[in-house]
């Protein structure tokens, strides 16, 4: 049974739409815990996006695309492309969120994907402008993305139950979540 919003075009809310509460106590791993997801596979970093799209076309990076249960913002510093298992991870975490939003009788409305995987270029000129961003970041492997959490806009019932789900799945050690204060759940599938 699907209980669907629809095709989703358009953001939420602003990034000072949305509070996370709870989840700088929820999702917290550094970036060692992240780094754990890379042991036993990855994607070596790429110096340019070229060599991503290289990855895409041998199938060893997979596109992502909006859809009904998220969407792909249009990024600036990374690709829409992520290894297959962080394809899967992503949609358990579409049917876990969809269920919780069934469960509570409430619409279901797609999160939204911010980042995917980054070139060591894309890096270094995303650095120039976010403090978050780092050297040796995550995005430069393959598993990890960020969800908005500031798209939920008001849907401060929606945002939890995505937040729930999350949660479930890191519980079951199916992912690493590090919250940040700039609007985003940063993810990395285990």
């Amino acid at each position: 049974m699907l209980f669907l919003y629809g095709k989703f075009t358009n953001r939420i809310g602003g990034p000072s739409a949305a509070k996370c509460d709870g989840c700088n106590v929820l999702f917290n791993d550094g970036i060692n815990a992240h780094e754990l997801a890379y042991r036993n596979e990855k994607i070596n970093e790429q110096q340019t996006d070229n060599g991503l799209l290289a990855l895409e076309q041998k199938g060893v990076l997979q596109n992502i695309e909006s859809n009904d249960f998220y969407t792909v913002q249009d990024f600036s510093h990374s690709k829409p492309l992520l290894l297959s298992k962080a394809v899967l991870f992503l949609d358990k975490l579409s049917r876990t969120y969809q269920e919780n939003c069934i469960n509570a009788h409430l619409t279901y409305i797609p999160f939204e994907i911010s980042s995917a995987t980054r070139s060591r270029n894309s890096v270094g000129k995303l650095q120039k402008e976010n403090n978050n961003a780092i050297e040796n970041s995550p995005h430069l492997r393959g598993k990890t993305f960020d969800v908005s959490y500031a798209a939920f806009g008001g849907n401060s019932a929606q945002l939890k139950l995505f937040v729930d789900a999350l949660s479930q799945l890191k519980k079951q050690n199916r992912c690493y979540v590090k919250y940040e204060r700039n609007g985003c759940l940063h993810i990395t599938a285990n």
